[in-house]
């Protein structure tokens, strides 16, 4: 499995998200995503926990890595408060897909991604494919950094 490396410049001075940090977000997206939607199929009497937690098992020390990333992110750029954003995050994550519709076939399709993203195997890269094809809505703050090649 592949680890998510944390680099060492200040995210507090430049407050914008570089690649690896938006990547951590793009996996704790995807997990959220699927964890909202599971929950929510739950309430409508769909089971599609199974597939959930395949996804868990498969990408586990992913996850893990990547919520490293992201509290990283946060220590660097809010210091003490870093836990109180981070909640915040994470929070904000789960209200994002909350209001998703929710029918059988939303479940339905919720089961085959959670199984798509359980055959990732930990694989970063196709897990954040899997969330870029979905829609990355990107709600980082202080944004994604842009891309620059002048001698700065």
């Amino acid at each position: 499995a592949m680890m998510i490396c944390v680099p060492t410049t200040a995210f507090a001075q430049e407050g914008c998200w570089k690649q690896t940090q938006v990547a951590a977000a793009k996996v704790r997206y995807l997990q959220s995503r699927l964890l909202v939607a599971t929950l929510r199929c739950s309430a409508m009497g769909v089971n599609v926990a199974a597939a959930y937690n395949r996804f868990l098992a498969a990408n586990r020390e992913t996850i893990r890595g990547a919520n490293a990333v992201l509290m990283s992110q946060f220590e660097s750029a809010y210091g003490r408060q870093a836990q109180v954003h981070y909640d915040r995050f994470a929070t904000a994550l789960a209200n994002i897909y909350g209001d998703d519709a929710t029918s059988r076939s939303v479940c339905a399709e919720t089961a085959v991604l959670a199984d798509e993203a359980a055959s990732a195997d930990g694989d970063i890269e196709l897990l954040v494919a899997i969330e870029d094809r979905l829609g990355f809505v990107s709600a980082l703050p202080g944004g994604q950094c842009t891309v620059s090649f002048a001698g700065r």
